[in-house]
């Protein structure tokens, strides 16, 4: 039997492997192995394991224009990656089939090398509100002038550069130019991490367009790059291999459609409206830098919420005045403040997590002047209420005294306040009866 394995191992090619042990074939002179003639080879037991992490990189390095070279500096990573950063890989394995379908459509398009895809996992994590200390921004990680010469607009409003497929079509257009100028995969991307004018720098001062003889020149960052983004390539192709399984986002919305607003619409009435929640709806729009969707802004939704709004838009955009001018409220509640002596709109506004010129607009105020009683109507988010629960609550009873009032009270009290007190005890009004049990935090 084991003449025949010899001998279908040197008629067929293969490289054979037993318990980390590799058989290889060499050219030799005709010999007898245990009586059975194989000319001109022998069969030669190799004693040194077989390295699976250079071999494995071979493999996809021979699908590639790229150049997937294994070394000990690639090697650190691919260990971090399949070590302590396991977490983040069986994430990116989950989130990639919302990204790569369209990374590789758009690479395709411009005829570039579709492991690039990987490159957004070492920019951004596939995270398209990602940003930088240094101010870039999106998938691919693109500072401001860059996006602007790539023509990724950044308003007030929006961030195209957060953008997925604005930014990919960017991204693909910077790597063509880069190939361009280099003519070096490697050369690509250290020049896209540290800058075409840097790069071209080191190249004159070392005198050497291989990226491993410029690599100790180069800035750690740089010089880190590529083997980050092999080890990537390795770890997102083997992850199996090495027990990580995918964790998979709870977003899923399907077939998509576009809706074009005809008037400016916050996030939380389009989540009313529509049934979908933010989470999605942020996902399928991450340029909008707010949750405010100005008018003319062209949304990304699963075609069944659009079909919906279309169906009702007539009533959808009534919807949306009342909520702009407070005759119906979804995820706040509307509150009378009575003016005690010492308020002033910054405290007042501070106390209710709300903006001085939110109260001015909501009372018809063209001053900041208060009286003593004045009544002020002031809409409260529901998560800025007070939610101090019982079980951990440190509880002070406090009883009513004669002549006491709520302010009174409030100022006895380090970091307390009159709507903290009403919100605690379910207080409609300020008006105390003596004898009255109170609850007052002391934590």
């Amino acid at each position: 039997m084991r003449n025949l394995l010899l001998l279908n191992l040197v008629l067929t090619g293969f490289i054979l492997k037993a318990d980390d042990t590799l058989y290889t074939i060499i050219p030799t002179t005709s010999l007898v192995l245990d009586s059975v003639i194989v000319d001109e080879v022998l069969v030669e037991k190799i004693t040194k394991p077989l390295n699976i992490f250079a071999e494995r990189l071979r493999v996809l390095d021979s699908k590639t224009p790229m150049d997937l070279a294994y070394n000990d500096k690639v090697q650190s990573f691919i260990d971090n990656y399949i070590g302590k950063n396991k977490a983040l890989i069986s994430k990116m394995q989950g989130v990639k089939e919302l990204y790569f379908p369209l990374f590789e459509q758009k690479l395709d398009k411009h005829d570039l090398p579709l492991e690039l895809k990987y490159l957004a996992i070492v920019e951004s994590a596939l995270n398209p509100k990602a940003r930088s200390g240094s101010g870039a921004s999106g998938l691919w990680q693109f500072m401001y002038l860059t996006g602007k010469q790539y023509s990724l607009e950044v308003t007030s409003y929006m961030d195209e550069r957060q953008d997925p497929y604005k930014s990919t079509e960017a991204a693909c257009a910077y790597f063509s130019k880069l190939y361009e100028m280099f003519g070096d995969w490697n050369l690509v991307l250290a020049a896209y991490n540290g800058g075409p004018g840097y790069l071209q720098k080191k190249i004159n001062s070392v005198g050497s367009y291989d990226f491993w003889d410029l690599y100790p020149h180069l800035r750690k960052e740089t010089r880190n790059y590529i083997p980050t983004f092999i080890a990537v390539n390795y770890v997102m192709n083997y992850s199996s291999e090495h027990g990580i399984l995918s964790i998979c986002p709870e977003i899923d919305v399907g077939e998509t459609d576009t809706l074009t607003l005809k008037k400016q619409v916050e996030l939380k009435t389009l989540t009313e409206m529509l049934c979908v929640n933010k989470q999605t709806i942020n996902y399928l729009n991450p340029a909008y830098k707010k949750d405010i969707y100005p008018k003319g802004a062209i949304l990304v939704l699963p075609v069944f919420a659009v079909n919906d709004f279309l169906y009702n838009e007539k009533t959808n955009y009534t919807f949306i005045d009342a909520v702009d001018k407070k005759e119906i409220l979804i995820d706040e509640d509307r509150i009378v403040y009575h003016v005690h002596k010492g308020d002033y709109l910054g405290r007042i506004a501070k106390e209710h997590g709300v903006k001085v010129h939110e109260i001015k607009e909501w009372n018809n105020l063209t001053t900041t002047d208060l009286d003593i009683g004045d009544k002020l109507v002031i809409y409260v988010k529901m998560n800025q209420k007070l939610t101090i629960s019982e079980s951990k609550l440190a509880k002070n009873e406090y009883i009513i005294q004669k002549g006491d009032t709520l302010w009174g009270i409030a100022q006895k009290h380090k970091g307390l306040s009159v709507w903290k007190i009403k919100s605690l005890n379910n207080l409609e009004s300020d008006n105390l009866k003596p004898g009255t049990k109170i609850i007052l935090p002391t934590s």
